[in-house]
């Protein structure tokens, strides 16, 4: 993502306390590790379980939406930038899930009616509806005549919020999302006292002129950093026929995140940064931001611009230099990461460094694989 576009997603999210975005195929699989990564950000006790659970079943809920109301794109359709979209993020007290898909125009009319007769149902009024609907022949595999939208309503104990994006004279795009908030006994407005869902198309807008594959902000320790590496190995391995530098991408991958875990600004008890993964032509673009020590921003600049300088073949033997000598060489043993993401790059990364406040600056890096 360039840094632009990078810059103004982060100050967008920059306060919530986890934000993951994910565009692409929809499978149970991928559902699965978008879960796992999203309940590695909850505490232990009852009440973090109980809206874990919550949240994780509507994200599974969302999920099948976009499954029952989404239109396939075929490789050849001219369609492809508008490929299915997630996002859950935590903001203050609540919770927001999100998703956004294709669908025909001649659709949206039975969609908008559904949604607008569920939000005027009180909850008693969702259960005994989603009781009816549950066993009547209403029901179909296609939709459920609306049984997914009837539980999202019931389990989140808010109104549904939805819009709908012209695409062309025969498709749109549609975008849900859901309000939850943590403190089960309100009852207040989630429309009015929560994000709308215009933040959530406009952070997609940013991720689809970049064609960004998935992104994640939040706390970069151990637990996290495992599962956001499994969902996306699972992710690209479909792709890992189309680009050969699959290998290449991975080691990256761990290189810039181990980055963001050992070196990170700590905020509390917490290693925050920003991670997106996109694509571009024949190549992966892998982005990173965090938070870095006023006290260590003049090392940092001086061996990436040092490194930076230096051709592949002495950049090798460096190395080699650091691994055999360790403490004991010019380099004092670092900087082996750098020399690592640099020689797996197909172009010289990009960085840039700017001021947050006196304590830290906000260091971003671009790599292309």
């Amino acid at each position: 993502m360039n840094w632009t576009d990078f810059h103004e997603f982060f100050r967008l999210i920059e306060d919530d306390n986890l934000s993951l975005f994910y565009r692409g195929d929809f499978a149970d699989d991928i559902t699965i590790r978008l879960i796992d990564l999203s309940e590695s950000h909850f505490k232990e006790g009852k009440e973090q379980m109980s809206i874990r659970k919550k949240v994780s079943f509507l994200m599974a809920e969302c999920f099948q939406n976009v499954i029952r109301y989404g239109e396939e794109i075929t490789a050849d359709d001219y369609l492809q930038d508008q490929s299915g979209f997630f996002m859950t993020r935590n903001y203050l007290d609540k919770y927001y899930i999100a998703s956004g898909n294709l669908v025909e125009q001649s659709k949206i009319l039975l969609l908008k009616e559904k949604i607008e007769n569920i939000n005027k149902l009180t909850r008693e009024e969702l259960k005994q509806l989603y009781m009816r609907v549950l066993g009547t022949d209403e029901f179909t595999a296609k939709g459920g005549a609306g049984l997914g939208l009837i539980e999202m309503a019931r389990k989140s104990g808010r109104k549904l919020q939805a819009e709908f994006e012209k695409i062309n004279e025969m498709m749109a795009y549609f975008y849900l999302q859901m309000i939850i908030d943590s403190d089960e006994g309100d009852d207040s407005d989630g429309e009015k006292n929560g994000l709308h869902i215009d933040h959530a198309i406009q952070l997609n807008q940013i991720l689809r002129r970049n064609n960004i594959i998935m992104a994640y902000q939040g706390d970069f320790r151990q637990q996290t950093i495992l599962p956001l590496l499994n969902m996306i190995e699972k992710n690209l391995m479909v792709k890992r026929t189309k680009y050969v530098a699959y290998k290449q991408l991975f080691h990256v991958l761990v290189e810039m995140l181990q980055n963001v875990m050992h070196h990170g600004f700590t905020i509390g008890d917490k290693k925050e940064g920003l991670f997106s993964i996109g694509l571009d032509s024949q190549h992966f673009i892998i982005s990173s931001a965090n938070y870095v020590d006023t006290k260590k921003v003049p090392a940092l600049k001086k061996i990436l611009d040092h490194f930076l300088s230096i051709k592949d073949e002495e950049l090798k033997e460096i190395s080699k230099e650091i691994l055999r000598d360790r403490d004991d060489g010019p380099y004092k043993g670092s900087g082996l990461g750098v020399i690592d993401i640099i020689r797996a790059s197909s172009s010289k990364p990009n960085y840039v460094i700017v001021p947050v406040d006196d304590e830290k600056f906000l260091f971003y890096l671009n790599v292309k694989v």
